[in-house]
């Protein structure tokens, strides 16, 4: 049997694990080989890679960190669940000390090569070029991960009869991150209105309050949609408005344009993509004073 090349993935977001997929395509270049992925089971990178041509296989592993008296038991998993597998070398993204003790015994038990950076780089995406360079990679500069969504045909007959152009609005994830203030949402939306035929807003099914004031056919909520569907509105529409996450990385992929709001604690990683002046960013403290700005963004 040939050996695997794999990839351990510690990041927990569906954002993440797309800011990844230069790496991945990278080190897969690189050995002419498939990859094999360890990764959290919340950046649904099953649903994303879904066939994917560079990534062979899969494997979700529990990479959140443990409490104190279970270390060594979480350890010990981490070793058995990686070291089941055929591996020749292992990428480690990450930079936690614990995790990599669990890599160094999988090394030691399997005699393999583990190749990481000690010091984890403010932004994920410096941190994965700065692990091609160590070891003469290149980087291939390629973040679309071409997703292959198997949509349902109820979805499909629904969305065929909605003409374009479409936007998305991304008013929160689940952390809550943004507070738009409601009198600029409501501005926002009066101007959509007039320029797009429908606007989908996303929003946490625990925040489905926020959009309440709003009672149009052109407004569609889409906390009722799977994340595949979210994903193909997202791809299809021509301007993406909404909070620095997941569904943010992918407009900024896709979309003509983005209108993106961080706050302080929120790391503008999207600024790190291709094609940034297809997107202009502002912080929770600019909202208010660039709110003239923004709307004559729209």
């Amino acid at each position: 049997m040939k050996k695997k090349i794999c990839i351990i993935v510690p990041h927990k977001g569906i954002g993440d694990i797309i800011f990844h997929n230069s790496f991945i395509r990278s080190v897969s270049e690189h050995h002419k080989k498939k990859i094999f992925l360890f990764v959290n089971k919340s950046t649904k990178a099953d649903l994303i890679y879904y066939k994917n041509n560079f990534i062979e296989k899969i494997i979700y592993v529990d990479f959140r960190r443990p409490k104190t008296f279970l270390y060594l038991f979480k350890i010990i998993k981490i070793t058995a669940i990686i070291s089941k597998y055929e591996i020749e070398k292992i990428y480690y993204t990450g930079s936690s000390k614990w995790l990599m003790l669990s890599l160094l015994f999988v090394c030691l038990l399997k005699n393999l090569s583990l190749r990481y950076i000690k010091v984890q780089r403010r932004y994920i995406i410096s941190h994965l070029r700065d692990l091609l360079d160590r070891f003469n990679i290149k980087d291939l500069n390629k973040y679309d991960p071409a997703i292959k969504a198997n949509l349902k045909k109820n979805f499909l007959n629904k969305i065929k009869s909605l003409k374009k152009p479409w936007v998305f609005l991304s008013i929160d994830t689940s952390e809550d991150q943004i507070k738009i203030p409601k009198k600029l949402l409501v501005k926002i939306i009066i101007k959509l209105k007039k320029k797009y035929r429908y606007i989908y807003i996303n929003t946490n099914q625990k925040h489905n309050y926020k959009t309440k004031f709003v009672n149009d056919k052109k407004v569609i909520e889409t906390s009722k949609f799977n994340i595949l569907e979210i994903f193909f509105l997202i791809k299809k529409s021509k301007l993406f408005i909404g909070t620095e996450s997941g569904p943010a990385v992918l407009a900024s992929i896709y979309c003509d344009k983005s209108i993106i709001f961080t706050n302080k604690e929120v790391k503008d990683e999207t600024t790190m993509l291709p094609n940034k002046r297809k997107r202009k960013y502002f912080k929770i403290n600019q909202i208010i004073k660039n709110n003239n700005k923004i709307l004559n963004l729209i």
